[in-house]
């Protein structure tokens, strides 16, 4: 039977937004009787991270999976989900080369996992005796699904301050999945002779600019062109309502390519239909009517002139723990859409077969497409822009206006109660976290203040453009050890991705300065500031509608932690006064969150006092602070009070409640997660 020549595509992406409270170490005071030899072997170490305590379970077909929090069991869910793609894989292998005549596997989906939640996964594999990620590089060795690269940190690319920090995050994306990308493509070359480099990129939230887009074409082909790839191709994954006056059948069907400006770019687009995708996620359709709606994409027309063409699906790994039916019914779709000869392929397939002529072409392809600039698909206005996360209501208007007021019910101990939440915290919250990595991180055009001053200073570089080029990819480079266990995996080894080794091989290039032990120590603390500052911008902070939650509370967590390191370098180089300006912008833009309304002139954005009062209302009975203020001044007193600045903080603040309210939209009105307490986010007190 031959293949149709309709084909489903499919993505899937990991989104997982944290429960981290705190990091496991207190830096030293002073280092004078410190072993500071040891100090940089534990700082050339990833980080390891204190994570809040809220049981939850789900249940997945009969199999029940739980953890210590959502993060953890996620974890553990995922071991089910890699266990369910082997057993398609098994009967797809024999459907390909009994009846569709392929050599070998074809892989069903694309899937991206952001490096942070591989480190997670590496890190409870050496904890609890498993082997998950060995599971999930062997699914992609042997062609089962194909790998997708995606942006550090989850990070909206067109919400980062700088090109340099945009650059920065693409180019540490490439670096950590190159590698599994060309064990992959070998897998493809040998078993079905196709000789074309086409990598998947997911950018978080579906969010796109021409800018960024821009920056990520260009790390592309400079990192393709260093390692003597022929002809790359990268694909982009994006949404349906970003593209630009297109009839969406039509487009769905077609091979698209990037129009950017008046050039075009070796990149190719696949949509997803989001109408269509969300229908599949949040309704826990049947079986039957999954596949109905999938083969009703067929086209008679196109059938009839003998062209390949497909529909394209993408959804949330976690998407398969909103009903305990939901990893079933996917694992049957993909199986019996194959047994109808409707073969379920990734995005880099349906490309590459383009690319090929493997795959005929409908005569108007490639078809040349704009997307819109600054938008993400995740987005919930009608219009999609990045509004949602900056807590506007169009964020490419010229006046800049708060969303509109969002409803969830949230669970109080009187039952539920229907909450109306404003939006605008989220204006003062992104306001709040990037002043303060602005004096963590430092200018990179003048090469002064925060990391990149310090950085810049120890290279010993006196010509701008060279030190800034030494300080980027020293920063790059503790990519390697900031997810140490992931590089480790493959081909690197502990030696090289030392910091000491780092800063001799990279920070120093063309430089005759060296450092003492203290200096790379500072070197090492000051890039895993830059990290944390960067780790504070994942956009599940203020994806959702309430303030008070555990991802908001992370963002906070780490930007606090992005200030406590530089704080410690500036006191052991002997800069009292610029430890201070970094205190009183903790004090001011995260302990004083309060009056962030005033600060920020919120008013300005159409925002009332009262609804800034709803907005920032604790959820959590401990405490009356916002949960900004929890989680800074917490994190601040625990690691600030050994530095000597007991006078700001009480022993009561180090015991600051880690806990928040729930992401309650997402995760307490799904019925298939079992939490124990229900009531916020953290362990109940009898």
């Amino acid at each position: 039977m031959p293949m149709n020549l309709f084909h489903p595509v499919y993505h899937s992406h990991s989104f997982i937004p944290g429960s981290r409270i705190d990091i496991d170490r207190i830096l030293p005071a002073k280092l004078d009787n410190e072993d500071i030899e040891a100090w940089i072997e534990k700082i050339s170490e990833p980080p390891r991270f204190i994570e809040r305590i809220s049981p939850v379970a789900t249940i997945l077909g009969n199999e029940s999976v739980r953890g210590k929090n959502w993060t953890e069991m996620m974890m553990h869910a995922y071991r089910r989900f890699f266990r369910t793609y082997g057993q398609i894989a098994l009967y797809i292998r024999r459907a390909l080369m009994d009846r569709f005549g392929e050599h070998g596997l074809l892989p069903f989906m694309s899937i991206d996992i952001e490096p942070c939640t591989l480190e997670r996964m590496i890190e409870l594999d050496y904890e609890q005796g498993e082997n998950a990620y060995g599971v999930f590089l062997e699914l992609i060795r042997t062609g089962v699904v194909s790998p997708a690269a995606t942006v550090p940190f989850h990070i909206i690319l067109p919400m980062l301050s700088s090109e340099f920090d945009q650059r920065l995050c693409v180019r540490m994306a490439f670096s950590i999945y190159w590698r599994v990308v060309h064990e992959y493509l070998e897998f493809i070359e040998e078993v079905h002779d196709e000789r074309a480099f086409v990598l998947p990129f997911f950018l978080p939230e579906y969010s796109y600019s021409d800018e960024s887009a821009r920056i990520v074409v260009e790390e592309f082909l400079r990192l393709a062109e260093e390692e003597n790839v022929d002809e790359p191709h990268l694909v982009f994954l994006l949404d349906n309502m970003q593209a630009v006056d297109c009839d969406i059948d039509v487009l769905m069907k077609s091979w698209n390519r990037l129009k950017l400006g008046d050039e075009k770019p070796p990149v190719s687009l696949v949509f997803r239909d989001k109408a269509f995708s969300e229908w599949m996620t949040y309704s826990h359709p049947s079986v039957k009517k999954l596949i109905d709606r999938t083969i009703a994409k067929v086209d008679s027309d196109l059938n009839a002139l003998g062209v390949n063409y497909c529909w394209a699906h993408f959804d949330n790994v976690e998407d398969l723990t909103f009903d305990s039916k939901s990893l079933g019914n996917f694992e049957q779709k993909i199986v019996k859409l194959a047994e109808l000869a409707y073969l379920g392929i990734s995005p880099d397939v349906y490309v590459r077969r383009k690319l090929l002529k493997k795959f005929s072409l409908i005569p108007h392809e490639p078809q040349y497409i704009h997307v819109r600039s600054a938008t993400a698909g995740n987005d919930w206005h009608a219009r999609p822009n990045i509004g949602r996360w900056e807590g506007v209501l169009d964020s490419n208007a010229p006046i800049q206006l708060v969303d509109e007021s969002r409803v969830y019910t949230r669970r109080t101990r009187m039952g539920k109660q229907q909450v109306i939440a404003p939006q605008g915290w989220k204006i003062a919250f992104l306001k709040a976290i990037r002043t303060c990595a602005a004096a963590v991180k430092g200018d990179p055009d003048s090469l002064e203040g925060g990391v990149i001053g310090i950085l810049s200073q120890l290279s010993g570089i006196k010509e701008p453009q060279k030190a800034r080029e030494n300080v980027f990819n020293f920063l790059v480079s503790y990519g390697t050890v900031y997810w140490r266990e992931l590089y480790l995996q493959h081909d690197l080894s502990e030696a090289d991705v030392h910091v000491q080794t780092l800063v001799d091989d990279i920070l120093l290039h063309g430089s005759r300065k060296r450092l003492s032990e203290k200096e790379y120590l500072v070197a090492g603390v000051a890039a895993q500031a830059y990290f944390f500052a960067l780790d504070a911008m994942r956009s599940h902070g203020t994806h959702w509608e309430n303030l008070d939650q555990r991802a908001a509370y992370q963002n906070v967590v780490m930007i606090t932690l992005a200030l406590v390191n530089l704080i410690y370098v500036y006191h052991w180089l002997k800069k009292p006064a610029e430890a201070d300006r970094l205190v009183e912008a903790m004090q001011v833009h995260l302990f004083d969150f309060e009056s962030a309304y005033s600060r920020y002139s919120l008013a300005e954005y159409g925002m009332t006092p009262q609804e800034w009062e709803t907005a920032v209302k604790s959820e959590v009975d401990e405490s009356p602070l916002n949960l900004v203020a929890r989680a800074a001044r917490r994190t601040a007193a625990r690691h600030l009070r050994p530095l000597g600045y007991k006078q700001l903080f009480s022993r009561e603040d180090e015991h600051i409640t880690p806990s928040t309210g729930h992401i309650w939209s997402a995760e307490i009105e799904n019925s298939n997660y079992k939490w124990e307490n229900k009531l916020f986010c953290g362990l109940r007190e009898e």
